[in-house]
């Protein structure tokens, strides 16, 4: 067979035109493969954005619970009301 022989020219032009083919197959797949990586690193920074957020709202409702109650604790502790009821108290003995 020489270079000059059709069958072969053929042959060339078909494994050539396999041979693109599969690259387009693997490129099509290396394409699809880099969209979903992406989607799933949008996907898992927006979980984690999510959960700092959460975490800081459970962190502020406790701080904001405690704050609410020290202030209520040290008002009924300093309120005249309840000195003059522990001063009653003590003096009836009820």
């Amino acid at each position: 067979m020489t270079r000059l022989d059709p069958y072969s020219a053929s042959l060339r032009e078909e494994q050539k035109a396999i041979l693109n083919g599969l690259l387009g197959l693997i490129y099509d797949n290396y394409d699809t493969t880099r969209r979903i990586e992406n989607t799933v690193n949008s996907i898992y920074r927006i979980t984690i954005a999510l959960l700092v957020i959460v975490v800081l709202l459970v962190v502020g409702i406790i701080l904001f619970v405690c704050v609410i109650g020290c202030r209520k604790y040290q008002n009924e502790s300093r309120s005249p009301l309840r000195y003059l009821h522990h001063r009653h108290s003590l003096w009836t003995g009820h």
